[in-house]
């Protein structure tokens, strides 16, 4: 085990975290003594799911541009500009309170996290060490921004742990700057040359896919659930069009690489149909040795197709009520998640990085289980309140499409004989 591994493990971690954050959650309750107003709460509902979006395509962007690359120090370089980006963006967030601004530095912190997860994910990926650490990171902050009430009816009640804390963001710049010294003198293999119908850009043309396609069926699905005369019409719509964008978007990643795309959604579909609590406490704890638990396991039984198996034991957690944060229902439904994202990670293995890179931050990207209106979600959507088990039975509609595009995508595409990447 070399110390430049797992120097780079620990930066990969915390990198993961911090851009994470910046990709999945909202930028500005911390921003301003007085928490806010409908219409901020109202931007903020409208402009987290689509900041995500847009981070996937420019991290998948950021991805297929560094990984021609053979020296290691320009990823890890990249990624610490879009940190200290980022560090920039939020200390100019405390001197505003105004709501048309802090929305548009939402964007602009999704931005400059997903150029630090583009570029992180080539940079830690190649090698087993950090490759953990991203994942661990991720999987972390994945678990904590489904779980955790970002969006309160009582606004005066919002915490601030949504937001990126200063100092994390100030220990990640130091610690890539720290990585990219280490490696100025480093060199790796070359990209393997591909054939020519398998087009480098293609993780971005997926991205893009995906993306728009999420984005668009769950803002429908938010505006029509209570103007439908047929609410379950409406969810099963949103739910082919979510499962047939999965589907189309793993085709157009080489290969088998589009396993790990079709297992992302299908886990943040599941994670939606659960209610939110108002914090993790020490199950942040819990989550890590859960996911990193899944992730050995996945190494060692390398079957993808379990990992539906746990997905589906979510939903069914969800299917059975509304259950109270921190009861053993919720508390099961978390573990089993976070034990399933682990060995999602550990039991696929990406050909071409940037569709690794790409499958991962597919987690952060919304699904129209988000979009459902329940007792259970601490924010405003409007009109009437699903039942408490419509979410889960979504969920499992997605996961079940999503395990049948797998036995498609399987049957189209033969096993490949070259050595993976490491990780998703």
């Amino acid at each position: 085990m070399r110390r430049v591994d797992v120097w780079d493990m620990v930066t990969a971690f915390v990198g993961a975290i911090v851009a994470g954050m910046a990709l999945f959650l909202p930028f500005t309750f911390a921003t301003a003594a007085a928490v806010g107003s409908p219409f901020r709460v109202a931007s903020l509902v409208n402009s987290v799911p689509r900041a995500a979006a847009l981070g996937l395509i420019i991290a998948a962007v950021v991805a297929v541009m560094l990984y021609p690359s053979v020296k290691p120090v320009l990823a890890w370089t990249v990624a610490t500009v879009g940190a200290i980006a980022l560090g920039l963006n939020y200390v100019i967030g405390l001197y505003f309170s105004s709501p048309d601004v802090l929305t548009s530095q939402n964007y602009a912190d999704a931005m400059c996290g997903s150029v630090v997860y583009g570029a992180l994910g080539i940079a830690a990926l190649r090698r087993a060490l950090p490759a953990l650490g991203l994942a661990l990171g991720t999987i972390m902050v994945f678990i904590y921004g489904e779980f955790v009430a970002m969006f309160d009816d009582d606004l005066n009640a919002m915490d601030t742990a949504t937001q990126t804390p200063l100092w994390l963001i100030a220990v990640c710049c130091v610690l890539l700057a720290i990585s990219a010294w280490r490696h100025r003198h480093s060199f790796m293999p070359a990209a393997a040359v591909r054939a020519p119908v398998e087009l480098p850009i293609s993780p971005i043309l997926a991205a893009t896919v995906l993306s728009l396609t999420l984005l668009v069926a769950t803002e429908w699905l938010s505006q029509r659930y209570d103007q439908a005369t047929s609410n379950l019409t409406v969810v099963s719509v949103a739910a082919v069009v979510s499962v047939a964008a999965t589907f189309a978007a793993a085709l157009l990643l080489p290969g088998r690489d589009g396993t790990a795309l079709l297992l992302a959604v299908a886990i943040a579909a599941s994670a939606d149909s659960l209610g939110d609590a108002e914090s993790l406490g020490f199950g942040v704890l819990l989550v890590l040795v859960l996911a990193a638990a899944g992730i050995v396991v996945g190494r060692r039984v390398s079957l993808p197709q379990l990992t539906y198996v746990g997905a589906t034991v979510t939903c069914l957690i969800a299917i059975g009520g509304d259950h109270d944060a921190k009861s053993w229902p919720w508390l099961l439904g978390m573990s089993v998640l976070a034990f399933t994202s682990g060995y999602a990670f550990g039991s696929t293995n990406a050909r071409y990085l940037p569709s690794g890179v790409m499958a991962m931050g597919a987690l952060f990207l919304p699904s129209i289980v988000w979009s459902i209106p329940t007792p259970s979600r601490h924010w405003p959507v409007g009109g009437e309140f699903a039942e408490p088990g419509t979410p889960g039975r979504a969920a499992l509609t997605i996961t079940v499409g999503t395990a049948a595009g797998m036995l498609l995508l399987y049957r189209l595409r033969a096993p490949e004989t070259a050595r993976p990447t490491v990780g998703l």
